[in-house]
């Protein structure tokens, strides 16, 4: 792994600079000061970026995103290789794009075919986020 792939969970301090870097790169997504987001960052720049929404039953990984000028150098993998020891302690989900299905594979989650399984209220926000990203899939995390 690069030397300067260091994931951290951010400190209240850093929750400004996490809320610029999603408007600036997710612009849906809405950090909570409440909801642990782990970074990946250089100094003040934040490279890439990852938030646990914690649900009733369960956990939804959600908000992964990397900068555009260090996509596709392993920040996002590092990200959720760091969390794993978080995942494992919980039901862990994430929703995603079709195209992101071998990613999260790699990193240790499952596709769902019987979505009727997932706990109530992640389904139903499954069920909401179709009416904009008719393709969206979910994932469960198994190891």
């Amino acid at each position: 792994m690069n030397s300067s792939i260091d994931p951290r969970p951010v400190e209240a301090l850093w929750f400004p600079l996490v809320k610029k870097f999603y408007q600036a790169y997710y612009p849906s997504a809405k950090p909570n000061k409440s909801e642990p987001v782990w970074v990946i960052k250089d100094g003040a720049l934040i490279k890439s970026a990852v938030r646990l929404k914690p649900l009733t039953h369960c956990v939804l990984l959600t908000g992964l995103v990397t900068h555009p000028d260090y996509r596709n150098r392993g920040y996002a993998a590092a990200l959720l290789a760091a969390l794993k020891p978080t995942l494992e302690k919980q039901a862990s989900y994430c929703l995603n794009q079709p195209e992101l299905i071998e990613f999260y594979q790699r990193s240790g989650f499952e596709l769902i075919g019987n979505e009727n399984i997932l706990p109530q209220d992640l389904y139903g926000r499954l069920q909401r986020y179709r009416a904009k990203q008719p393709n969206l899939v979910a994932m469960r995390f198994v190891s």
